[in-house]
């Protein structure tokens, strides 16, 4: 009996070394599909599902190849019959992060400067949908198609017309662009030789001014006369404008019956309105009479937000506007 005890005890390693340890099991995610070792696999990409052993494992499946961005695709189809809870509790909490980025957008406002004008327009509240039916109501009544941008829009956003409902008059915002002479400047750097040919560059400057609230019964050259009129502080931009006050005295000099008799060489100063509507690279432009009012020259004429003028003088600048086809 004490034989067969003997020989059922463990048995020791001659050598005297222990055991090998037991190999591991296998994982429930199968071996890693990067290392070609290929151990036990703990991650699975939410992007497209490789397993991978380690974060060093899981980095290089990103760069090899076309690349992964190891992010799940939240809006990609997946077939009814393979729809679980928890795919209704990922789209549900997606539907609550796009409202809330909707939520944003609404709240977001663009940063000004502290003190400037774009500082100020932007703290206005948007108009609401009354103010600018009404606008659109009465401006349709003159004759014009007044369009609206949405709010948020710099345009929108800059837009002060009003409506006087006392005294019946639309108050438009108006802005005008005084066009400088296209002057030819002959210095060495901006002169081109071609052969026999010299090709010569034009020089533009462009002024800006603006009405926050024209009434439509003013003419468009009592308008320019108060931007054109001398006053303190002014030297300096009037000297720019020097060809508009010029031409501004010659329109006053006429009467409104002598239009068209003044000699060809004669400056007259021309506004245009552009025509929207066209394509981009077709832009054209109707030419207003200075003498006529504001409500006057907008009646038949389509205007986004407020009427932008274009101001030159003729005949120097003929042919900088393309006037619409007859």
């Amino acid at each position: 009996m004490g034989d067969a005890d003997a020989d059922d005890g463990p048995k020791e390693d001659p050598t005297g070394d222990p055991p090998p340890p037991p190999p591991p099991p296998p994982g429930r995610m199968g071996a890693c599909e990067v290392c070609e070792e290929a151990p036990p696999a703990k991650y699975r990409c939410p992007a497209c599902s490789v397993a991978t052993c380690s974060l060093a494992c899981s980095r290089s499946h990103k760069t090899r190849g076309g690349g992964c961005t190891g992010k799940r695709d939240r809006a990609a189809f997946k077939p009814i019959t393979e729809f679980t809870d928890r795919d209704v509790i990922n789209d549900y909490r997606f539907l609550e992060e796009a409202l809330l980025e909707k939520d944003r957008a609404k709240r977001w406002k663009p940063g000004y400067t502290a003190g400037t004008e774009a500082a100020q327009r932007s703290e206005r509240p948007p108009a609401t949908a009354k103010i600018v039916g009404t606008l659109t109501r009465e401006a349709k009544t003159r004759g014009v198609e007044l369009f609206c941008m949405p709010d948020g829009m710099a345009r929108r956003v800059a837009n002060t017309t009003f409506f006087d409902r006392k005294r019946n008059v639309m108050q438009w915002r108006v802005e005008w662009t005084f066009h400088a002479s296209r002057e030819i400047v002959n210095t060495d750097d901006d002169v081109d030789t071609a052969g026999d040919e010299t090709i010569e560059r034009s020089s533009s400057v462009s002024l800006r001014a603006e009405d926050p609230k024209l009434d439509e019964s003013t003419t468009l050259l009592d308008a320019l006369r108060v931007h054109l009129a001398p006053g303190p502080g002014r030297a300096a931009r009037l000297h720019q404008l020097r060809r508009f006050a010029d031409a501004m005295k010659g329109a006053t000099g006429m009467n409104a019956g002598e239009e068209g008799t003044t000699s060809a060489k004669t400056p007259e100063l021309a506004v245009y309105l552009e025509k929207e509507g066209c394509p981009a690279n077709d832009k054209r432009y109707h030419r207003l009479d200075v003498r006529k009012t504001l409500r006057e020259c907008l009646e038949g004429k389509r205007v986004l937000e407020f009427p932008s003028m274009q101001v030159t003088v003729l005949p120097e600048d003929e042919g900088r506007f393309r006037e619409p086809d007859q």
